[in-house]
């Protein structure tokens, strides 16, 4: 049988919550990168055939950049999802309690029946919680792997960037502020890892 830890449920929500906070300051930047990636696609198709090349990556940084904030939407409600139930966990766990100090007084056959499927119902929950711990812990290290994708592509894109003559100081500009927005998200993705790892390790 798989031993299945259990997590305190107030740290579970204080957990949540910090991770919700930190995807939420990360999707307000992946919607700035949004906007760098739609204005370079616009000096881009505005330069013409001298920067083809930008064009593919220009197009792979609005492309990511809605990936980011749909990922950090998904992230956000599993995150709600788990504070949900380290709030019903918490008040499975405080009747098991008062009904363990019932049966010492009453030894009552029904309330032993009642213990019981409670405790079925605490195991039901952790393990959903497990699960959707996994699933957070996914998520964030997908988004983690786009923006170091990001950081390199965005070097490729300043190289390139250096052939167009007239608009290279602007594109050299944009390319500087992507890889400035994916440094600050993949940072609130690495906060919001280091939130789970300490409550996995608590």
């Amino acid at each position: 049988m798989i031993m299945v830890k259990e997590y305190s449920p107030v740290k579970s929500a204080i957990t949540a919550s910090q991770v919700a906070g930190e995807l939420y300051r990360a999707s307000g930047i992946a919607r700035q990168l949004s906007l760098a990636a739609k204005n370079s696609q616009a000096v881009v198709h505005r330069a013409g055939s001298k920067v083809a090349g930008l064009k593919v990556i220009s197009e792979y940084f609005a492309d990511l950049a809605i990936k980011t904030i749909k990922l950090a939407k998904e992230i956000n409600t599993i995150s709600l999802d788990i504070s949900h139930m380290a709030v019903e966990r918490w008040r499975q766990n405080t009747l098991v309690e008062h009904l363990n100090d019932s049966q010492v007084k009453t030894k009552n056959a029904a309330v032993d029946i009642i213990i019981k499927d409670t405790k079925q119902r605490q195991l039901d929950l952790n393990n959903r919680f497990n699960v959707e711990i996994r699933s957070l812990e996914s998520q964030l290290e997908e988004i983690q792997q786009h923006m170091q994708a990001s950081r390199v592509v965005a070097v490729s894109f300043r190289l390139e960037a250096t052939q167009t003559d007239e608009y290279q100081e602007i594109l050299e500009d944009m390319a500087k502020n992507i890889d400035k927005f994916s440094e600050k998200i993949k940072q609130h993705v690495l906060d919001a890892k280091s939130h789970i790892n300490r409550l996995l390790q608590s």
